[in-house]
């Protein structure tokens, strides 16, 4: 039984010459949880895959989405806005890839004045 974030993880891992061992070493977990994880016998908390993501040098969300969660900080942002955020992501559900490209450079921007 085998996940596409234990593929992931192991296909990332791979390509970068890092042990099962040292990726555990570098996360902070054992070597068999990293293996259970690659191989789908166990998840992995989503603090535990931004730590994976951090020591494989990818992009966390890449794979927290192929675990299906969300980190920590935007899981807060949710909460805190628990009415806005939702109608926003429905709203904003049928943007093309160019607009959420569009939409992001403003939000960018806002951040900046």
């Amino acid at each position: 039984m085998t996940s596409k974030l234990g593929d992931k993880i192991k296909s990332l891992r791979e390509e970068r010459k890092v042990g099962v061992r040292e990726l555990g070493r570098l996360v902070d977990v054992s070597a068999m949880h990293i293996s259970n994880i690659e191989k789908g016998k166990s998840s992995a908390s989503a603090e535990i895959i931004q730590k994976i993501a951090e020591a494989l040098n990818t992009n966390p969300d890449e794979l927290l989405a192929l675990a299906d969660q969300v980190a920590p900080d935007v899981a807060d942002v949710i909460n805190g806005n628990s009415q806005a955020v939702p109608s926003f992501l429905r709203a904003a559900k049928d943007l093309s890839p160019e607009q959420w490209a569009d939409l992001m450079q403003q939000v960018e921007q806002m951040k900046k004045s």
